[in-house]
């Protein structure tokens, strides 16, 4: 995969698809289920650890930008492992022997698609003309195919309905991330999104000590990153905040689920991207140094 350029969806599944039938031999792939539109949801799970580090992007559509950073960081620690080589001076196969990486770069494609290239690009006409009576521009299209913000939807305590039609875990792409904390021993979650440059660990259902070990680990990344540590404060500046895979992770495992905003905070939509190559370059080892110090 090469940066700085479009992705569309069926790209983005192929390349996680043919990854893994090209390294069967420390890699597994699955469809975790099928969007409103109609669009199965891949994973590659890399690596031959016991327990897994969960990473996602794409939860909202018009972040374009990471969903093919985490289809190219799959490709990079793939071609690591089979060499035995090193990323940023991590051993990687030590690494995902120890800890294997759950990625699943593309949590909501319906939305990726719209936002990339269009309303047309919801198939089914009812959902199609829903969307369109909002009354959003195409490439800011944050939503599934019906409407509903992924990144709102999980049952957690923060969880607050925001239209009708919807309640906890209602949506096809929730149920699907949903499964994969569910079924899978876990470390912690990472969960990629597009605004600020910015590193999240506060949650604030869980206890001083578990926020604590999340800043400890949010302080690391920042190291290799170079982003902000965002404020308690930040994560919780309307009441409609709430509902995220990160709360209802943290509330379900009580294990680290963080934040990761990139790209600056004054980019437009539809993202440029130009902002691949150099993301990238920030991001690609922070799952490393978790499993590090895991």
């Amino acid at each position: 995969m090469v940066l700085n350029k479009h992705y569309y969806y069926d790209e983005i599944f192929q390349d996680i698809k043919e990854l893994s039938l090209t390294c069967t031999d420390f890699t597994t792939w699955r469809i975790l289920g099928t969007s409103h539109d109609e669009r199965e949801i891949p994973m590659i799970r890399i690596g031959l650890g016991m327990d897994s580090l969960v990473l996602t992007a794409g939860i909202h559509g018009r972040e374009s930008v990471n969903p093919v950073l985490l289809t190219k960081l799959a490709e990079e620690y793939c071609q690591a492992y089979c060499d035995d080589s090193k990323i940023e001076g991590y051993p990687v196969r030590e690494l995902l022997n120890k800890c294997s990486l759950c990625v699943i770069p593309l949590v909501n494609p319906d939305g990726y698609e719209t936002a990339l290239r269009g309303y047309n690009m919801i198939r089914n006409p009812i959902l199609r003309q829903l969307c369109k009576m909002r009354g959003i521009g195409a490439e800011h299209w944050k939503y599934n195919a019906r409407g509903v913000d992924i990144n709102r939807n999980f049952p957690c305590k923060s969880y607050i309905q925001q239209q009708l039609g919807e309640y906890p875990a209602s949506e096809n792409e929730t149920q699907a991330l949903m499964r994969v904390f569910e079924e899978y021993e876990t470390v912690g979650y990472i969960d990629f999104h597009s605004r600020g440059r910015i590193i999240y660990y506060y949650r604030q259902a869980m206890p001083f000590s578990y926020n604590q070990h999340n800043h400890k680990l949010a302080r690391y990344m920042q190291k290799l990153s170079d982003y902000s540590i965002g404020k308690r404060e930040e994560e919780y500046l309307s009441h409609l905040n709430g509902g995220t895979p990160v709360n209802y992770y943290s509330e379900l495992l009580q294990k680290p689920a963080i934040t990761v905003e990139t790209v600056e905070e004054t980019a437009g939509f539809p993202l440029d991207p130009s902002y691949q190559e150099k993301t990238y370059r920030e991001i690609h080892a922070l799952p490393l140094e978790i499993i590090n110090k895991t």
